[in-house]
């Protein structure tokens, strides 16, 4: 036994030092620079992210991780200059998209985590080209994905605008999403969003719509029997407008609750009378749980959303 524990330690040291030593290619002033990196230093990134993706590629799972460890370190250094993360963000997205194209979750999953610490547009652009059924039809990986859009939303440094197309983006695919994981984080991820500090009334407004448009699409699926799992991402959602949006702005959060009203008034009044699709077991429990929600709901509106 303990042969085989000194062993499995080597091994995972020797995985530590093989990612370690990727990052010594890239010199200290290329890392920590302040302005746009020149012609030469792009090559050099470029030239170490080929040389990452292709360790990645045949790494196993333990070197994986170790990798994908040391280049989140790099990512929250805080003497990484931003002009480097984002050559090193549009580099990651070209050389490791493979691993998300050839469906191998366990590779794209460490590759998404370091997407999210690259605290950019593009990091973010990354994840969510992930999460169409229509472009990557592995469920596997858009569940892998979609779990780490909310949390590079909430570090990207997104303006308004660029929030609102990410919103309406995350909407359409969620319109299209059929398992009910992927849809959960996409209403986490429009939530995140719209809870933003300082949104303008404009963008508050349509993020507000984006949410609104994609829980009555949730409901419409799942009252119409077609996908009755989806009631699990439905309850999430109405929760969330419940639990996670009383300091968005109040004209924001009145529209929301207008946009969805026939959604809640309908479900609300089903107490008891779960679509057969969903009766018994869970999804009936879940069902019941989304009545009783929107029954909530209907109170804060009428109270004035207090």
């Amino acid at each position: 036994m303990i042969a085989k524990s000194s062993l499995v330690a080597a091994l995972l040291a020797s995985a530590l030092l093989s990612a370690n030593a990727a990052a010594q290619v890239l010199p200290g002033e290329i890392i920590s620079a302040k302005s746009a990196l020149t012609a030469e230093q792009h090559k050099v990134v470029a030239a170490d992210i080929d040389d990452r993706a292709s360790k990645f590629a045949d790494a196993d799972p333990a070197e994986v991780v170790a990798m994908r460890n040391e280049m989140v370190a790099l990512l929250r250094n805080p003497s990484t200059g931003i002009p480097f993360r984002r050559e090193f963000g549009a580099e990651f997205a070209r050389a490791f998209q493979r691993f998300a194209d050839s469906k191998d979750a366990m590779r794209a999953t460490n590759a998404f985590i370091v997407a999210r610490h690259l605290k950019t547009e593009k990091g973010v652009d990354f994840i969510a080209d992930n999460l169409d059924p229509d472009a990557q039809p592995d469920a596997s990986v858009r569940i892998a994905a979609s779990a780490q859009l909310p949390k590079a939303v909430d570090d990207a440094p997104l303006s308004p605008p660029q929030l609102d197309a990410l919103a309406k983006r995350v909407a359409t695919t969620a319109r299209k999403e059929t398992d009910w994981v992927v849809a959960s984080h996409e209403v986490d991820a429009i939530t995140e969003m719209l809870r933003t500090e300082q949104l303008p009334a404009a963008q508050s407004d349509a993020i507000a719509m984006s949410l609104a448009g994609t829980i009555n699409d949730l409901a419409a699926r799942v009252l119409d029997g077609s996908q009755p799992q989806l009631v699990n991402a439905l309850q999430r959602a109405l929760l969330a407008v419940r639990n996670q949006l009383s300091n968005v702005a109040a004209s924001s959060r009145g529209k929301l609750l207008t946009a969805i009203t026939p959604t809640l008034d309908k479900l609300a009044g089903m107490k008891g009378k779960a679509p057969e699709a969903l009766s018994g077991g869970d999804l009936a429990d879940t069902f019941d749980a989304v009545v009783n929600t929107c029954g909530l709901l209907k109170k804060v509106r009428a109270t004035g959303d207090k």
